[in-house]
């Protein structure tokens, strides 16, 4: 009798210590991640993009290849360029950029027109916040941002001003052709709004977008860089011509309205690192 007494206390101390082990270890699982870009001079990532649009109906593959040609600790510096094919005609443009670790754009400079912050083809330009977070959380960052377009010599000024919201909506490992990476998946929602205004000889041309593009990024967790993305874009162009067509004496006020949908899918093709 004594013999089972002591036999079933054991089983019970056993049984405690083996929670406890499990207790433990379901402790130490990391479930928080400061997430942030954790690149490096001479990193080199290669991405391959498709790009559709509904109407007209076209697709076009943009093969981008994104250089770090610095990083001070703070600040990552980087030099791109996307090679688009469009009715079998390649046209490449360069641009350069300055983001802090936390993905802010802090310089940008290009060749041709572009506002990174409201486009998602184009790839690592997701703002991290500055917090550590964790599977569930959400955060927003606001776009408020002025400059100047050049289209043939002539300077049209811009604002936009707009909306991200951010989710992490789940963890990863995914593989692509670059390899295999374990990866958040960032739910991203986005509402902007581009006002700009063109100076003719005519009067004054004013044009208006009212845009939303929704989708994911997976993006790797220890380096914040991008593995894939797809994104849905909606946009409504409106081109107010009054002033032009008001000189002419046919019509007081004339907008035109253009409904632009369009859909882009990015991979990580190559991930390597150049001395």
């Amino acid at each position: 009798m004594n013999c089972k007494i002591k036999i079933f206390s054991l089983l019970i101390i056993l049984s405690v210590l083996w929670a406890g082990c499990i207790d433990d270890t379901q402790t130490n699982v990391q479930t928080d991640y400061n997430l942030k870009y954790n690149l490096n001079s001479g990193d080199r990532f290669v991405y391959d993009t498709l790009y559709s649009t509904e109407a007209p109906k076209n697709t076009f593959p943009i093969h981008i290849e994104m250089l770090v040609s610095d990083f001070d600790g703070k600040n990552v510096t980087t030099k791109v360029t996307s090679a688009v094919t469009m009715n079998g005609n390649i046209t490449t443009s360069l641009y350069n950029t300055i983001i802090d670790t936390k993905g802010n754009l802090i310089k940008l400079d290009a060749q041709d027109n572009i506002i990174p912050e409201i486009q998602p083809e184009l790839p690592n330009l997701i703002a991290y916040p500055e917090n550590k977070i964790k599977k569930g959380d959400s955060w927003t960052i606001l776009i408020k941002k002025v400059g100047v377009f050049n289209e043939s010599g002539t300077l049209n000024e811009y604002m936009v001003v707009g909306t991200k919201n951010y989710t992490w909506l789940d963890s990863k490992k995914i593989s692509v052709k670059a390899g295999e990476f374990e990866c958040a998946i960032i739910k991203s929602d986005v509402n902007f709004n581009i006002s700009m205004k063109t100076e003719t000889g005519n009067g004054t041309i004013y044009i208006s977008t009212i845009g939303n593009y929704s989708g994911d990024d997976w993006v790797d967790i220890k380096d914040g860089f991008l593995v894939k993305s797809t994104y849905d874009i909606d946009q409504v162009r409106r081109t107010d011509l009054s002033e032009v067509y008001k000189k002419t004496g046919l019509f007081e006020n004339f907008y035109r309205e253009t409904l632009i949908r369009s859909h882009s899918s990015s991979e990580l093709k190559e991930k390597k690192h150049e001395l």
